[in-house]
Parts: C-alpha cells; structure tokens; sequence
C-alpha cells in the first residue's frame, strides 16, 4: 500500500447553546452553529506488521496523548466489524490540544472514513458510528458549516454558498479542560444566569476558572464593533476573530502583543 495522506480540519462554535443534561448518557446536549477551518493536522499511513500510532508536534518531536482517540477508533472499528488494522499511523498535530478545536474528533472522522475504504465496508455507517466515538465527530463528516442539535443530529448551513473566510486565532497560555468547563456549568447552575456577554453558554464558566482567558476576552470585547465574527470555540479557550478592516487588524494585535505577549495568534480561514 501506498502511503496515505489524511487531512483533519479544525473547527470553530460560532455559537453554542446548552440545551440540557441527559442523565442517561452524562452529557450535555448542545445546539451550536460550527464551522470548518483551513487549519488541519495531517496524518500519514502506511503498511505494518502491526497497529502503530505515532503523534508529532509542530517541532516533528514526539508528543503522548493521554487520550489516544486515534486508537480507540480503530479498537472500535475492529470489534464492531471484526477486522484486523495493522497499520503504521504517522500524526502531525497543528491543531492545538485542549483550545476547544475539535483537533481529536477530526482525527477519529478522518481515520473512521478511511477505515471504511481500507476494509471495504460502506461509508454510510458513518453517521452511525460517529457519536459512538465522541459527540463532536460527526461534525467531520464533511468540510461544510452545520447546526448541530443534540448528539447526532445536525443540518447543512447556506448548502450552496460556500467560500473560505479569513479569521484570527487568538490562544491563551492556560488551556481549559473540557470536562471541567462543563462540570462548572452544571454544577454551578450557569444555565439560569443570562449570557450577555457572548453566544456560547460557556464563556462565562472559562472566565471564571481561567483568569488569564477572561482578561483577554475582555480586553478584545472592547472591540467588538471592529469584528465580523467574535467568540470562543467549543468550551475554549481558544478566541476566535474576523476584522472589518484590515487596519483594524494590524492595531488591535500591536495592542495584544503589547499586553499579552503570552498570547500566541494564527491566521487561518473558515469554511462558510
């Protein structure tokens, strides 16, 4: 076999509702407005005589996951349609880890979709065996902006006007745990109080469990009226920005590199 390539896209909540907890399944069920970006991690396959994983960072260093959502796809895969992968899995991570990018769920959909091929079983189980993976997987399915509602229900944004769009990621030196964010959020009730401040119910649990992400989001708040599309992905804590004008651009990032030289920013585009 020759080698692979696959390309995971990262994405963005341009906004994200928190419906409710579903205590049968312990999560949250969300409706969010999400959008792919150019932004990707690419993973390369290739022949073993045995399964084989292998995660690089942005320096090619090796770097271990806690949770390898690459190899419980594969587990998952295998025992549901009782194959055998022996494969060598090369994966190059630009997506940040733990910014709310969804890097992991793209990397389970694209080897999920390749798995299909590989093994010759149709790719329409995918909606299927999805969320069986991870909530945010079937996002994947495709590159094309989607409401999600719920777990595994979702609908195609403006279905022919797709183009990519310039946005800036803005990320924090403190991550925020996912599981933490959420457990805040219903531990604390936050679903009863108004958020005022952003489209994404979350906001305000990251605020309060990282100091560094709020001042920062607070400090870009102030610009508001100077952006097209302003907000934090999924549950953070990575913010995400378009501009208006491009001057508005170059003096806003002088002012946050001045402030918060900490702060790391990257240029990407989204999908819709």
């Amino acid at each position: 076999m020759k080698i692979n390539k696959l390309t995971s896209y990262a994405k963005i909540n341009l906004d994200l509702k928190i419906k409710y907890y579903d205590k049968i399944i312990k999560k949250h069920k969300i409706s969010s407005k999400v959008v792919l970006l150019k932004l990707n991690d690419l993973i390369k396959v290739s022949n073993s005589t045995k399964l084989q994983i292998t995660y690089y960072d942005q320096n090619k260093k090796i770097i271990k996951l806690k949770n390898d959502i690459i190899k419980k796809s594969i587990l998952f895969f295998d025992r549901k349609y009782k194959t055998k992968t022996k494969l060598k899995f090369l994966v190059y991570k630009k997506i940040p880890v733990g910014y709310g990018l969804g890097g992991g769920s793209s990397n389970a959909a694209s080897i999920l979709k390749f798995l299909y091929k590989y093994h010759q079983i149709t790719s329409k189980n995918f909606e299927k065996d999805a969320p069986l993976i991870g909530s945010d997987v079937i996002i994947f399915k495709d590159k094309y902006p989607k409401i999600i509602d719920g777990l595994s229900q979702y609908k195609y944004l403006n279905a022919k006007k797709y183009y990519w769009r310039k946005v800036y990621l803005i990320f924090p030196s403190q991550k925020n745990l996912t599981k933490k964010i959420y457990n805040y959020f219903k531990n604390h009730n936050m679903g009863a109080k108004k958020q005022l401040i952003s489209q994404n119910n979350l906001t305000s649990s990251s605020m309060l469990l990282n100091k560094e992400f709020k001042e920062l989001f607070m400090f870009l708040l102030d610009y508001r009226k100077d952006f097209l599309k302003f907000g934090m992905s999924g549950s953070g804590s990575s913010i995400f920005v378009s501009f208006k004008k491009i001057a508005k651009e170059r003096s806003i990032f002088r002012e946050i590199n001045k402030f918060y030289p900490s702060v790391r920013i990257e240029k990407s585009s989204y999908f819709g």
